[in-house]
């Protein structure tokens, strides 16, 4: 069995050879993998490590006798560099209990096979990461997302097939024991998960991209207010109501239909804001930021239920709140209006701005050419380094 000397000396070899041309059988020449002794312990050269260059010696002395490496030495007899032997490469993958690369890669073959015919619209993240990964692959480039437990990388990917394929409301532990027989499982790797999809997928927040799909911690309730005629069956008349109502995604399942009584509509980003809103002939929906299909689908059936209504959003003067607006308007097919996200309502709560960070600046200057419509009040924010949150509005 290997020493941590001779581990860490033929690792560093074999990572060369694994990340070389000649792996991939690309090298016309013949390549030589070579790793210098004082580079990789730097302690060897030093005097007042004896003990340890003693150490160092006996690893190389040994490996050199099983044929392993060659061994380069300066006149002094200390070993400057040391080579790996090409065809003593199986021996030296058992000797340190690694598994060979190209096994690993016959793995991940096998795995990305399991997913093959994914239909293109649905899981179009997850196809464009196989893309992706095989083409890494065949160019020995890194392969994203796979730590190299083979084990855990299929499980990976078995969870962001069900997230894109979930459509009914679930929580995430639920889902976890349908995936792996263990209700702690997914969110174990729930992190990798969204990273994925938000990097693969067309996702406006990394934080909210199991709630897009249903897959939730809590259940979801759509909390309104103000004007309307909710009918499931039995009327419920907002106006009578003295307060807002939470609406369970149960309940939602028995919504017939909503008589807004030519009230206009409302949707508000933050919770306290929404408790604040005082209602003049409006239904008012609470969205908590990003909005998943539960709360979509609710706005889309009051959309249906009064063609021609005005539908308005309300939210932070940031990065964010327009990415929520334009993605409440992509998701819905409706056109939301911007309520009170303009340069007038900066100016009047200047004393409550809030300076930009990079990340504000970088995202509004994309939302620059995403959403030319705002352009105004972003080319206000950028040039005067400033975002104003909701609840800065409610205290005048």
């Amino acid at each position: 069995m290997a020493n941590k000397i001779e581990q860490k000396l033929l690792k560093a070899l074999l990572d060369s050879y694994e990340k070389s041309k000649t792996f991939i059988g690309e090298n016309k020449n013949q390549q030589s993998f070579r790793v210098q002794i004082s580079k990789l312990f730097p302690k060897y050269d030093d005097d007042s490590e004896y003990e340890f260059y003693k150490d160092v010696n006996a690893a190389l002395a040994n490996l050199d006798s099983k044929r392993f490496v060659k061994l380069q030495k300066e006149k002094s007899g200390k070993v400057k560099s040391v080579l790996l032997e090409p065809s003593k490469l199986s021996e030296v993958y058992e000797f340190i209990k690694r598994t060979p690369k190209f096994e690993t890669n016959n793995s991940l073959q096998k795995i990305w096979d399991s997913f093959a015919d994914l239909d293109s619209y649905i899981y179009k993240p997850l196809s464009d990461y196989l893309i992706e990964q095989k083409n890494n692959l065949s160019k020995n480039k890194r392969i994203v997302f796979f730590d190299g437990d083979v084990k855990e990388y299929k499980n990976l990917l078995s969870a962001v097939k069900a997230v894109l394929e979930n459509k009914d409301e679930i929580f995430i532990r639920e889902l976890s024991v349908k995936l792996f027989n263990d209700s702690k499982k997914l969110e174990s790797i729930e992190s990798q998960v969204r990273s994925l999809l938000y990097r693969y997928g067309e996702y406006d927040d990394k934080d909210t991209v199991f709630e897009e799909h249903n897959i939730l911690k809590t259940p979801t309730y759509v909390m309104v207010k103000g004007k309307g005629v909710l009918n499931f069956g039995q009327t419920i008349d907002l106006s009578q109501i003295n307060g807002d109502i939470g609406l369970s995604t149960k309940t939602l399942n028995q919504l017939v239909s909503v008589d807004l009584q030519g009230a206009k509509v409302v949707t508000i980003e933050n919770l306290t804001n929404f408790h604040k809103f005082q209602s003049d002939n409006q239904l008012v929906i609470y969205l908590g930021g990003f909005h998943n299909s539960i709360k979509r689908d609710f706005i889309k059936r009051v959309n249906d239920c009064n063609p021609g209504t005005s539908f308005f959003h309300f939210g932070d003067i940031d990065a964010g709140g327009f990415y929520i607006l334009e993605h409440l308007i992509k998701k819905t097919g409706i056109v939301f209006v911007p309520f009170n996200m303009n340069i007038e309502t900066l100016k009047n709560h200047k004393s409550y701005w809030k300076t930009l960070s990079e990340n504000d600046k970088s995202r509004l200057q994309k939302l620059l050419n995403l959403a030319p419509k705002y352009s105004d009040v972003i080319q206000f924010m950028l040039e005067n380094n400033c975002k104003l949150e909701q609840e800065a509005e409610i205290l005048n």
